[in-house]
């Protein structure tokens, strides 16, 4: 009961940052528009041409790292968070005048971020996951992890984990793992022979 409202209380602060992203997407687009008509008004503009590119810059970049913001609202990731800092870094390098100094290390740091992306991350690293009783249908078990899990008509989660596991000729024991498309299934506790609690950890990608 208490894994149950954890996941409840889980998905309801989700949906608030939903709505946190809504609020953003609008405002992003009020902004968008505005930077459209100073767009447009250019051939009125007072400024010189290069006050007038430094300030068009540093307000489409800030957009820009507003709308990567949204996207890791909504897709809790490493991938998006990185996403955000690249467009940051990127926009302190491209809008500021710092030194040749400031500039190699923002360009060292997108290096760095884009190393971390290609040979840090795997499919698992951002999931989440859920821990149920091996007595618990499939069907239930599926619903309460918001996942897919094709079983038989009111086949147990114990005895679906003991039949993949005996088909892939892996032991049953604790911390034995199956893996159907982007969901893991690991045994997380064991009474005797019998599978007392499986843990379903699902990607989020």
């Amino acid at each position: 009961m208490r894994k149950f409202l954890q996941t409840s209380l889980y998905e309801i602060s989700f949906y608030v940052e939903i709505v946190i992203s809504i609020i953003l997407v609008l405002v992003l687009m009020s902004l968008t528009m505005r930077l459209l008509v100073g767009a447009v008004d250019l051939w009125t503009a007072t400024q010189t041409i290069e006050d007038y590119l430094q300030t068009f810059l540093t307000q489409a970049m800030t957009i820009a790292v507003g709308v990567e913001l949204i996207k890791m609202l909504c897709k809790h990731t490493s991938g998006t968070i990185v996403e955000v800092l690249l467009f940051a870094v990127a926009r302190q390098i491209v809008v500021s005048h710092g030194t040749a100094l400031d500039t190699l290390l923002g360009v060292i740091a997108i290096g760095a971020l884009f190393a971390t992306r290609k040979y840090l991350f795997t499919s698992f690293d951002d999931s989440n996951n859920i821990i149920l009783r091996g007595s618990q249908k499939v069907q239930i078990a599926g619903i309460l992890a918001r996942v897919k899990l094709p079983n038989k008509k009111g086949e147990l989660l114990r005895d679906f984990m003991e039949r993949h596991l005996e088909e892939e000729d892996k032991s049953v024991a604790v911390g034995s793992t199956i893996y159907i498309k982007d969901v893991a299934l690991r045994v997380d506790s064991m009474r005797g022979d019998q599978i007392t609690r499986v843990e379903i950890i699902k990607s989020l990608y």
